[in-house]
């Protein structure tokens, strides 16, 4: 956009051609009037001052042409004072006994005037239309009102009825730019390059109290406590800080700017601002946060107490009674709930903590955490990291990334049987980082695949196996919020292969 911008501004404006076109016009009338005027001086004059009466017409005429095209929008009372001049130097040089005769040089400010005129008028046409067209080819905010049929005789009137046609859209345009605004669902304001506002839609105004055209934005957003602006300090606009920030009123705000730039430089000819009320969103998460640390401890805790109570039993008894191995059971299982609700809360929340991570470093964490779960089953766990890959890094939160690729390595080691290999392949493809886990377990029916990753969705392969039905997607909403994406092929009783494609920090 801003090397457009520059790429434009190199370009000679319309009004440029337009100028340029009007000298060489000036130049094609001067080239014509003045042979044209010295030839009628001489055939006007008599005895040996023909050579410079034809000079002094030629002179006047080129001092009227000149003062023309300096000042166009005199040029009436230029032309009337060059040819009151011209009669008062005949007037004088008859007083001294020289016949000069004036003819010449007011037939050629006049003819000068007229087409001078002409042309301009000629050419202030041609510059219309190019506006006109230009003006037409440009994409329409609505459909066309129904165009009048021009006349095909008169270009001038033409060019007026076309002329008015773009104002009133033009007008239209405008109207539904400012009724756009009004209505915007946030406060939104317009200030010149100093910082006056200009314009302020209606949420604006319900923000701030009042009325805000011709005041200061700083001092407004400092009453509304900016925290840049709270010790007094007034920066420049272009160097505030764009950030969320609480108001005197406990409202979360967040603020962001824009620069409005002409399309022929990069001067701001304005500043956007809006003001973004989060108060709700804010308080949301709070809840939320409320509710995930409720889950992580206060629900953890009275199971966590009955798990010790039954190992209390199991010692003082000496065994387990069914009744109570049915209670343990159901214990652990509404743990691995609270744990996989609390994790995909987690996956799905924003409080994502993105730095430049080494993949293989993640990999070499996983299977360090499952290679004790793979060995209760005699499961070989084995991984292939492209040599390009030990090198990649991707932005990711280590945390939430190694407990998502640990789920589906959990999973892989759940639903395979014993002996079996899984395989995990890491390679680097055009700027993304491709991760392959590859297992020869159960394997998922085809007609199953589409709702993977739906929220607490059993298979019919996992009939048997204990499972909630979050985990993959918690692994889904981890790899969406990096970026990335993941894709499952599977077939019944030959296996799955997982591919997750995260893009590669550009060096």
């Amino acid at each position: 956009m801003t090397n457009q911008r520059r790429h434009e501004s190199r370009e000679p404006t319309q009004v440029q051609r337009l100028f340029r076109q009007l000298v060489r016009e000036w130049l094609w009338i001067s080239l014509i009037l003045l042979p044209l005027t010295a030839l009628l001086s001489l055939s006007a004059q008599s005895g040996k001052h023909e050579a410079l009466g034809a000079l002094l017409s030629v002179i006047l005429v080129a001092c009227v042409l000149g003062l023309l095209l300096l000042r166009p929008r005199l040029a009436l009372w230029i032309t009337l004072g060059g040819m009151g001049c011209t009669l008062l130097v005949s007037a004088f040089l008859a007083e001294q006994r020289w016949w000069w005769s004036p003819t010449a040089s007011l037939f050629g400010m006049l003819f000068g005037y007229l087409i001078w005129n002409w042309r301009r008028l000629s050419v202030v046409l041609t510059y219309f239309g190019w506006e006109l067209a230009r003006l037409d080819n440009e994409p329409k905010v609505f459909p066309e009102r129904r165009r009048a049929q021009f006349p095909t005789g008169d270009r001038l009137q033409g060019q007026v009825m076309a002329l008015e046609q773009a104002m009133s859209r033009t007008r239209d345009t405008r109207r539904f730019i400012a009724d756009g605004l009004e209505y915007l669902p946030v406060a939104t304001l317009i200030s010149d390059p100093q910082g006056r506002i200009l314009l302020g839609n209606r949420n604006a105004r319900d923000l701030f109290g009042g009325d805000l055209v011709g005041d200061e934005v700083l001092e407004r957003l400092a009453q509304l406590g900016h925290p840049e602006l709270l010790s007094g300090s007034r920066p420049a606009l272009a160097n505030l800080a764009t950030v969320e920030f609480r108001d005197i009123q406990g409202r979360s705000l967040r603020l962001e700017r824009a620069a409005l730039l002409p399309v022929d430089g990069e001067t701001p000819i304005g500043w956007l601002l809006s003001l973004t009320d989060l108060s709700v969103e804010r308080d949301a998460e709070e809840q939320r946060g409320v509710l995930l640390r409720f889950l992580s401890h206060d629900l953890r805790a009275p199971h966590s107490a009955i798990l010790a109570l039954l190992d209390v039993h199991r010692q003082q008894m000496g065994g387990d009674t069914p009744l109570f191995e049915q209670i343990e059971r159901q214990v652990r299982r509404a743990l691995d709930l609270t744990d996989g609700f609390v994790q995909l809360a987690r996956a799905e929340s924003e409080a994502y903590q993105f730095v430049p991570s080494l993949f293989a470093m993640v990999v070499l964490d996983v299977f360090d955490q499952a290679l004790s779960i793979a060995q209760l089953k005699s499961i070989e766990l084995v991984h292939d990291l492209q040599d390009e890959a030990q090198e990649s890094l991707i932005m990711a939160d280590q945390g939430l990334l190694t407990r998502a690729l640990f789920n589906l390595v959990e999973n892989a080691i759940k639903y395979s049987a014993s002996g079996t290999l899984i395989r995990l392949q890491v390679r680097c493809v055009d700027g993304w980082l491709i991760c392959e886990l590859i297992d020869q377990g159960k394997g998922i029916g085809a007609e199953e695949l589409p709702e993977l990753f739906s929220q607490y969705r059993r298979f019919s392969s996992a009939q048997g196996i204990d499972g909630i039905g979050l985990g993959l997607s918690m692994v889904k909403a981890v790899v969406d919020r990096h970026g990335g994406r993941i894709e499952c092929a599977s077939e019944i009783g030959k296996g799955t292969r997982f591919s997750l494609h995260f893009p590669l920090i550009e060096e």
